[in-house]
């Protein structure tokens, strides 16, 4: 059921337009009753649900964005909102690679495109450790028994649907770093039977193969990933993958594990797995290359850089250190229900309480922090689409005088005035600014591919976790089902060993408050 305003805001007449839209909310949100007047976010949208929102809406012949979903978060807002209110069109780029750039691709390859500018951030720091960052590991328990053959079947499916699944990048041949996609490539599987093992034996057994497949990749070679299988018993095995982080982000790897247990579920029953066909990932590219010639965001971020103080580097070599802990379930509870109550994504609740955080272990009221965004294309397909969509771009929350519900308000307006310039390049962001405005970045999932599977008993409860960028400070705040997890990595040779403890009790202790006391002060005397 969607909130308790449904009911009545259904009695009001739709418009023809504002019927199309309503039905869209509740074919993708799985809700009944949407009025006119319900807000998107308490009825349990988010940003990701968003793109799928826009997506259908405008196959249905209503023009939307992304950027008016988030300015008039109902249904008549979007529909009655004038033509003016909506952004401006960057300019376009038609031809990704030069002629002289085509002309060098290799005949027997089906796409060659530029590399995106995130892609080549990973890539070079990648290479200057050796290969050792950027390399991201996971192990799920699968509830099927193991069959090698199928599970092959099944990865040889779903490494033909995407086409970044057989991506290798070329960084010599041409004017650029460029993606070459291959028209196949076999991804390496291994097997083995760990069904005699006991659980510390198994535990010690999963870190060697997390190990061995976490090995540097080498970005001009495909496939940028890695499958092992272990049988536990007759019932179930684990799946345990790596994957260099330029290929996918942390809702792609959450992505391409559904769509492989799926696939195999469906082949170890006699079914023909059946899936929406993806969006190309050349189609980022291009809105890359477009946003990165919007004046708008050049004019957004040099503002910006006049109020963002100066973050200097670190001295000496880099200690990144894990910290782990799940939110105690009646405060996540009450946060959620307070979202609702306030017809504020959560998100943005979660980015108040990260900002309290941060504001109170510097002693402030301001928190600068680095925004994960996700800049996948608005179009059918797109949430499907493996591949490297995220971007980090400079925010920042003034919390001074703030009552806990005005600071979420707060954070939905930040985020919603940085909106039109999430697919702004993060290297070019930091340029205009001239120097690094954060320290510490934020990011918030909630991964219903993983959910999914879970729920439909595939696969045994788990986090679907993602690495960190090259910031010093990073905070994950991850529903994957079965709770509300935050994972804090920091660099203790920067902030001591205890930093990281000390800044979760912070956390955890805002998300407490902004359940428990709505209208106190986020800073305290």
């Amino acid at each position: 059921m969607a909130n308790e305003s449904l009911a009545a805001s259904a009695a009001v007449p739709f418009s023809p337009d504002e019927a199309v839209m309503a039905q869209v909310w509740e074919d993708i949100l799985e809700i009944d009753g949407v009025g006119p007047d319900d807000d998107f976010f308490s009825c349990g949208g988010d940003s990701l649900l968003a793109i799928t929102v826009v997506a259908e809406a405008q196959k249905r012949g209503l023009a939307i964005t992304m950027v008016h979903l988030f300015k008039y978060p109902t249904v008549r807002g979007m529909c009655g909102a004038a033509v003016a209110d909506l952004p401006a069109r960057t300019a376009t780029v038609t031809d990704l690679l030069s002629p002289a750039d085509r002309a060098k691709v290799p005949p027997r390859v089906q796409e060659a495109m530029p590399a995106t500018r995130l892609q080549l951030g990973l890539i070079y720091e990648s290479l200057m450790s050796d290969g050792a960052q950027y390399v991201c590991t996971a192990a799920h328990d699968v509830r099927r028994p193991l069959d090698e053959a199928k599970l092959r079947e099944a990865l040889e499916l779903v490494t033909a649907r995407h086409e970044m699944l057989r991506m290798r990048f070329d960084l010599s041949e041409f004017s650029e770093a460029v993606q070459i996609v291959e028209h196949s490539v076999t991804v390496p599987l291994s097997v083995a039977d760990h069904s005699a093992l006991d659980a510390d034996a198994l535990r010690e057994r999963t870190a060697l193969v997390t190990e061995q497949l976490g090995r540097p990749f080498d970005p001009e070679t495909a496939p940028l990933l890695r499958f092992h299988a272990a049988a536990l018993d007759g019932e179930s095995f684990r799946l345990t993958y790596a994957y260099h982080h330029a290929l996918l982000d942390g809702w792609s790897a959450a992505s391409l594990l559904h769509e492989t247990v799926t696939a195999y579920a469906d082949l170890l029953a006699g079914a023909v797995p059946e899936f929406v066909r993806p969006v190309p990932y050349a189609e980022y590219v291009r809105l890359e290359r477009a946003a990165s010639l919007s004046e708008e965001a050049v004019r957004h971020f040099e503002a910006l850089g006049e109020q963002l103080p100066s973050i200097p580097p670190a001295a000496g070599t880099p200690r990144m250190t894990g910290v782990e802990a799940r939110v105690p379930q009646a405060d996540t509870d009450r946060l959620f229900a307070r979202a609702a109550e306030w017809r504020l994504p959560v998100k943005s609740m979660l980015l108040a309480v990260h900002g309290a955080a941060i504001a109170a272990e510097r002693g402030g009221q301001a928190a600068d922090v680095a925004m994960l965004m996700s800049g996948r294309p608005e179009l059918e397909g797109s949430d499907v689409t493996l591949g490297l969509f995220v971007n980090y771009l400079p925010l920042r929350l003034d919390l001074a005088g703030a009552t806990w519900r005005e600071a979420g308000q707060l954070a939905f307006d930040a985020e919603r005035e940085l909106l039109p310039h999430r697919r702004f390049p993060y290297a070019e962001a930091l340029k205009i600014v001239g120097h690094r405005p954060f320290e510490a970045s934020f990011n918030y999932v909630h991964l219903r591919r993983g959910i999914e599977l879970v729920e439909a008993g595939l696969v045994e409860p788990g986090h679907f976790s993602d690495v960190s960028f090259d910031i010093p400070l990073c905070v994950d705040m991850q529903n994957a089902g079965d709770g509300l997890t935050i994972q804090i990595t920091v660099d203790t040779a920067r902030y001591g060993d205890a930093f990281g403890d000390r800044l979760m009790e912070r956390l955890l202790d805002a998300v407490h408050l902004i359940a428990e006391n709505p209208d106190g002060h986020v800073i305290r005397a």
